[in-house]
């Protein structure tokens, strides 16, 4: 009974040694001597233009829970609405952008890019479709944040003029419901 604890203690070390030994052969050298700092670096070098937009620690600019946000730009003023309100996260929205006067902005689709502040939360883009003269509606969601934040931010393009200006652009700040 001794002799076969002492072949399986043996083998069981030899095992042991067989896995250090081959995991050593393979192991692979860091790319970077700290992968963690590396990796805050990265992420505050791809993400620059998201804090320089509207800046990590942002303040609403507007209550978009209690009614339309309005932006001037340029000569012409631009409005968000969102709907249903309260603003809720994981709730479906409609929103709806209109520009006064219609014709500051062309004709055609406009784009809204939603974003939190300081906070990667994915690719969350609303498509607008034209619903009348210097107007535009469109469906989306704004996801829950696990840390708890509710400040997002709305980038608006819209068409640009047949005139070659360059199309109105504008950014919305405003805080969600929870």
């Amino acid at each position: 009974m001794r002799i076969v604890i002492a072949v399986a203690a043996v083998a069981a070390v030899g095992a042991i040694v067989g896995v250090v030994y081959v995991g050593q052969r393979m192991a692979e050298p860091t790319v970077v001597a700290d992968p963690y700092e590396a990796g805050l670096r990265y992420d505050e070098a791809h993400h620059a233009h998201d804090a320089a937009a509207v800046g990590p620690r942002a303040a609403p600019a507007c209550r978009i829970s209690s009614g339309a946000c309005a932006r001037v730009v340029g000569q012409a003023t631009v409005t968000l609405e969102v709907a249903p309100r309260p603003v809720r996260p994981m709730s479906e929205l409609v929103f709806t952008v209109s520009v006064s006067p219609p014709e500051a902005a062309g004709t055609g689709g406009a784009r809204l890019a939603l974003a939190m502040p300081g906070m990667t939360m994915g690719d969350n883009r609303v498509a607008l479709v034209p619903s009348g003269p210097g107007r535009w509606r469109g469906g989306g969601v704004l996801v829950r944040c696990p840390s708890g934040k509710r400040i997002w931010s709305a980038e608006l393009a819209l068409p640009p003029r047949s005139d070659g200006q360059p199309p109105v652009t504008t950014t919305f700040v405003f805080e969600v419901s929870e």
